[in-house]
């Protein structure tokens, strides 16, 4: 018996260093960023030199699974360099998700003596889902104690299952994919009140931070942190969520399981708006790196007591339309908005270093620019050629270049924990009626086609509201009967007739 135990431990320990080999590329920005955060230094492979000249390494071969039951098991492949601990021990240590070391406070749940054998250490422990102790939205890792001090020796790791633990499951339903932002979508403003329940059955919720409340909001993104930013943003709309405290992390867990208990939709779950651009997702500036480190602390704790709730739930990150304009510090706008590119390489080697999930994408396809929506013929628009020239070489994500986001989408490194492209949708768009209802219309097919018969976009989401001194998206009687029939029994005759109007037989001439 004992023969066969280590033999499955063996090939448990093999199966669990092959999971990790194909994401390690995205891990090294990871690393940097956490490592670049002062005191936060584990990200790294080589920690620090002990006081016999060793250097204690980081493995990040783990796992951390729970169980319907509340059974939380962490596993994880050791590093063979790793010293023997002064006291024959290792540790596992339970951290907040704003904790990235090991202080002499950090709390220890299990210990287990130190067997330089052994080619897997496996720990288990209850979860406490529900309860004012709950670990649903900690990190674990394992350390040791050598030279005196105190060294982490396996990467800080959620549990990336929580959905595990969901008893009261939704059906998602089948749908077209187009849809309306007010009828199949509303938005939720967390302001620090437990406000009416979500009764419409809302299939899209997009939560927003109206930075009412300290506790949800991060200390960079309050009052006196905006007086003292060195870089300004005028009127911000909306602000970062706060888990970089106990307080934060606490109020976020408790509202989206009230929320996510609660809606009577609640399918998918968009986790602030363009959180690529400050303005709509506002902090203080530091750096970009600072600011997306924080974002994914609170989205994990925010994906965690979302599906823990409901199994069958989304939960995305939502980006504006800037993909690849590759500025640099210095350039106008640097410190304001990032690449959408950028921020979701970052983003996932951040979720990858502390233990993968299944987030997806929610990306916003507006016409370039947002007043225009003839973008078949930029003639009659200023600058016009500028304008297309950045859809054309992939600077902005249009409906008219989704390949751009959808083929990025497609390579493995951001591929998701099955291997499959993440669940992409398209949470607004609205289309101008400033150069007439036709032209209008004739874009409303075309921004259709792009996604009908695209297996990598679930849906669409049109917002017929929008309403601003550059960008009025309201519909005409012709206008509003091409959209409400164009993915109907007529769709086809609009479709042609659209392709008629703009002088095209084929939408590729016109859609990439």
């Amino acid at each position: 018996m004992h023969k066969f135990y280590r033999i499955k431990r063996d090939i448990l320990a093999c199966l669990m260093a092959c999971m990790f080999i194909g994401g390690m590329g995205v891990d090294t920005y990871a690393a940097e960023v956490v490592d670049a955060q002062g005191a936060e230094g584990s990200g790294t492979e080589d920690l620090a030199a002990g006081s016999e000249g060793f250097r204690v390494s980081v493995s990040r071969n783990v796992s951390c699974t729970v169980e319907a039951d509340g059974t939380v098991t962490y596993a994880a492949v050791p590093d063979n360099r790793l010293p023997v601990p002064d006291d024959g021990m290792l540790y596992l240590f339970e951290l907040d998700p704003y904790e990235y070391d090991l202080t002499s406070d950090t709390g220890v749940i299990k210990a287990m003596e130190f067997d330089s054998s052994e080619h897997i250490w496996s720990f288990s422990f209850p979860v406490n889902f529900r309860q004012a102790d709950t670990r649903l939205y900690s990190k674990f890792a394992v350390g040791i104690k050598s030279g005196g001090a105190l060294y982490m020796v396996t990467e800080p790791t959620y549990i990336t299952n929580p959905e595990a633990l969901a008893q009261n499951t939704r059906m998602r339903y089948p749908r077209s994919k187009k849809s309306t932002q007010g009828e199949e979508f509303n938005n939720l403003y967390l302001d620090g009140t437990y406000g009416p329940v979500l009764a419409w059955p809302f299939k899209t919720i997009q939560v927003l931070n109206t930075g009412d409340s300290a506790a949800l909001t991060h200390p960079m993104a309050r009052a006196d942190a905006m007086e003292a930013d060195p870089a300004k943003v005028e009127q911000p709309m909306f602000y970062m969520f706060n888990a970089s405290d106990a307080e934060g992390v606490d109020a976020l867990a408790s509202f989206m399981e009230y929320y996510a208990a609660n809606s009577q939709g609640g399918e998918n779950w968009i986790i602030g708006n363009d959180i690529n651009n400050r303005r709509w997702n506002y902090m203080a500036w530091t750096d970009w790196d600072h600011y997306i480190k924080e974002y994914t602390q609170a989205f994990r704790v925010m994906y965690n007591a979302i599906m823990s709730t409901n199994a069958n739930a989304r939960v995305y990150v939502c980006l504006d339309q800037i993909w690849d304009k590759n500025l640099a510090p210095g350039d106008e706008g640097y410190d304001q908005y990032m690449d959408g590119r950028d921020f979701l390489e970052k983003f996932n080697a951040l979720i990858r270093q502390s233990g993968n999930i299944d987030w997806g994408v929610s990306q916003h396809p507006y016409t370039n620019p947002m007043g225009y929506a003839k973008f078949w013929d930029m003639s009659g628009c200023e600058n016009g050629a500028v304008y297309a020239g950045q859809v054309a070489s992939g600077q902005i994500v249009t409906f008219q270049n989704l390949s751009v986001l959808t083929d990025f989408m497609q390579t493995p490194s951001m591929l998701d924990t099955h291997g499959n492209v993440r669940h992409i949708i398209l949470s607004e768009i609205g289309l101008t009626n400033a150069q007439g209802s036709e032209i209008q219309a004739a874009a409303l097919c075309a921004s259709y086609a792009a996604v009908k018969d695209n297996p990598l976009i679930d849906e669409m989401m049109y917002l017929l509201a929008y309403s601003d001194p550059g960008m009025d998206s309201s519909l005409d009687a012709f206008a509003q009967r091409i959209y409400d029939e164009m993915d109907g029994e007529n769709g086809d005759l609009h479709m042609e007739w659209a392709r008629s109007y703009i002088g095209i037989s084929d939408w590729a001439e016109i859609i990439w």
